[in-house]
């Protein structure tokens, strides 16, 4: 999962490049942050960024591509939280 967030979110940062530089460099910020091992606090960050990337987005069809791409990387940062914040499994 973390592989296909990562790609999402060079992606989502190369499509923001010819909308908005100053959001995608916040884009590129959340690509990078999620290109190491994300602990539970950066994966919260990451989640903070991008509503605000998504708060920040001009009307238009173009950005509205965009939007699906910010949905979905937001729903992998979103499960990767979820699976972070599971406590692990009881020994049996």
């Amino acid at each position: 999962m973390q592989d296909e967030a990562t790609m999402e979110a060079r992606r989502l940062a190369a499509n923001l490049h010819g909308i908005d530089a100053n959001i995608a460099e916040s884009a590129y910020a959340v690509w990078l942050a999620l290109g190491s091992i994300p602990d539970q606090e950066t994966l919260m960050g990451c989640a903070a960024t991008l509503e605000t990337i998504e708060q920040q987005l001009p009307p238009g069809t173009l950005t509205a591509l965009v939007r699906i791409r910010l949905a979905r990387l937001q729903g992998l940062v979103n499960a990767m939280l979820d699976n972070d914040t599971q406590p692990p499994p009881a020994a049996a």
